[in-house]
């Protein structure tokens, strides 16, 4: 366990932050802290964490008894990020980038979409992926936190089931999943046919979808997606082109893309998006519900149909 420590300075400037790092190696966290109070001048008060990282690896175990004890804590508030570190949470506490002005405030302002605001970058707290973890369908998910030449980088996300990780997200799949947890815009998003290739900057976004189960042996999810986006990049002028067929590439590939994710879910029986909490929350028989759910979810078939509104090509003619 590994605890960063803020220093207060009369000045603040970046890349002059200051911290200590505490380090212990125990059979359990609190023992873990019991040692680091030694090793500091100064009481060690949990209120005040803004930020839990992870190793990965833990999240190839029995990942819920290691958030025990930050649920069970009572000066551990649970509005604390959460997140998975590669290759060790170590390493990403270590790091002090060239702009931070306080200890670990990057972090802060990444996961606060604060600094900046990015569907690449989901935001987890601890009392939502703990109430996940227990949640009938709706399963968990965490942010993964990297180094790339001394920043951190944050561009994927891994799915898990109520114990440990299933799937690990590329980072395109991220930007989709981020519109379908958060409705997050501002999502670039690539199209191509023959020799024609340009780039959508999503402006507004928004998604419906309902369960349908007229035919007991061919249950469907039915999603209807609406995209609203401007032209930010071409390697051809647009202005003068269809803009219908333009809209109708995008959402050929888009749909192509969400499909793909789907199935991917599907395949590994997890459902971070709360397709089964739906499910059951617009049912009546309780534990009954759940079951058939369970049932239903590995043959359901998903329909997505995508509407992209062209608002402009991002030139005046």
């Amino acid at each position: 366990m590994t605890i960063k420590l803020v220093i207060p300075s009369p000045t603040i400037e970046p890349g002059k932050s200051k911290f200590q790092l505490v380090s212990r190696e125990a059979d359990s966290i609190p023992e873990a802290l019991k040692l680091m109070r030694s090793d500091v001048d100064k009481d060690l008060d949990m209120g005040h964490c803004k930020i839990v990282i992870l190793n990965s690896e833990l999240g190839q175990e029995n990942f819920p008894e290691t958030l025990y004890w930050f649920i069970r804590r009572h000066d551990v508030q649970r509005i604390e990020y959460i997140a998975l570190a590669e290759p060790s949470a170590k390493a990403l506490l270590e790091l002090s980038p060239k702009s931070e002005r306080l200890a670990a405030n990057s972090l802060f302002l990444i996961f606060g979409q604060e600094g900046t605001e990015t569907p690449l970058i989901v935001t987890v707290y601890m009392y939502d992926f703990y109430s996940r973890m227990l949640e009938k369908g709706k399963d968990p998910y965490l942010p993964i936190i990297t180094i790339r030449e001394e920043a951190y980088e944050i561009n994927r996300v891994a799915l898990f089931n109520k114990e440990k990780i299933v799937m690990t997200l590329s980072t395109e799949e991220t930007g989709i999943f981020s519109q379908l947890v958060r409705k997050q815009s501002q999502l670039v998003i690539k199209a191509s046919e023959g020799g024609l290739n340009y780039v959508l900057s999503v402006e507004d976004y928004d998604h419906k979808y309902y369960i349908s189960e007229s035919n007991p042996h061919n249950p469907q999810i039915n999603m209807d997606v609406t995209i609203k986006a401007v032209a930010e990049e071409s390697n051809q002028p647009l202005f003068d082109k269809d803009w219908t067929k333009l809209e109708e590439i995008a959402e050929k590939q888009i749909k192509d893309r969400y499909l793909t994710l789907f199935e991917q879910m599907k395949r590994n029986e997890v459902d971070p998006i709360g397709f089964g909490l739906r499910y059951i929350a617009t049912h009546h028989n309780g534990e009954k519900d759940w079951e058939k759910w369970n049932q239903i979810y590995p043959k359901v078939k998903f329909n997505v149909k995508i509407n992209v509104i062209l608002k402009g090509t991002g030139v005046i003619k």
